[in-house]
């Protein structure tokens, strides 16, 4: 949703949770967060498109332009315009170049498909440059675990960061929209484990549950079965957010920092 407490045009995201938003956002197209960025910059371009005609035009470039820097701008990845323009004339003709560099047409508007081509190209470039997720992309076990430890305790930044993690987690996993993930569609919890044991497993942590780790492909499926089941009040085929969350937090995190 292209909405922010602080600013009608950011993202409901805290800093930290920007970045692993927009690195999954421009490094996978099938994410739910490229479709979220996609939707962003759609509703920037159609608010700029005064004439309501599917264009934006010279007139109206530089209110898109300054939609989009004031997302990086307010998680502090963007210099604000005095900074980057000692005249207005040089704001101009910076403004100008970069119309010029996307109209590739060369038809004197700008359409969606160059927009959306230009911002990818350019947030992929910036991103190369942001620093990794505070927590989910430690170069190792140690400062993971010691992140952990703070993380699993409400009210903490790191409790929300990792609450957002989890969040975006269970929604890629909701493929039907519903507010639930299925032990129906054996992929997707075995899908959702896999994802929340990626960064433990790349950092040597190991979970006591050997089941986790099971190769047996029918063993382990089965063992999924019965953690799902037992992990959600009902013990039924579904699971809501908050108790994919509850499960993670006491089940997984809590288990390798003891």
């Amino acid at each position: 949703m292209c909405a922010a407490t602080t600013n009608v045009t950011g993202f409901n995201k805290s800093k930290e949770d920007f970045i692993w938003f927009i690195k999954r956002a421009t490094s996978d197209r099938k994410s739910d967060a490229h479709g979220e960025l996609y939707h962003c910059l759609l509703k920037m371009f159609v608010d700029a498109d005064t004439n309501k005609d599917g264009l934006v035009s010279k007139g109206s470039f530089s209110i898109l332009i300054d939609t989009a820097a004031s997302i990086p701008r307010m998680y502090g990845y963007a210099p604000l315009d005095a900074d980057l323009y000692k005249t207005e004339g040089e704001k101009e003709k910076a403004r100008q170049n970069m119309f010029d560099s996307m109209d590739l047409k060369s038809t004197g508007v700008i359409t969606f498909d160059e927009w959306y081509d230009y911002s990818m190209k350019h947030i992929i470039a910036k991103t190369a440059t942001i620093p990794p997720h505070p927590i989910l992309d430690h170069g190792n076990k140690e400062a993971f675990l010691k992140v952990l430890k703070v993380a699993v305790k409400p009210g903490t930044p790191e409790h929300t960061e990792m609450f957002w993690f989890l969040t975006e987690l269970f929604t890629d996993s909701d493929f039907d929209k519903k507010g639930v993930i299925t032990i129906t569609d054996k992929k997707t919890f075995a899908t959702i484990m896999d994802k929340l044991f990626e960064t433990p497993t790349k950092l040597g942590l190991v979970h006591p549950d050997k089941g986790m780790y099971e190769k047996d492909a029918t063993k382990k499926a089965a063992f999924l079965n019965t953690l799902f089941r037992a992990n959600n009040p009902r013990g039924d085929e579904k699971m809501t957010l908050d108790e994919w969350i509850l499960f993670a937090m006491e089940k997984v995190f809590k288990v390798f920092i003891k």
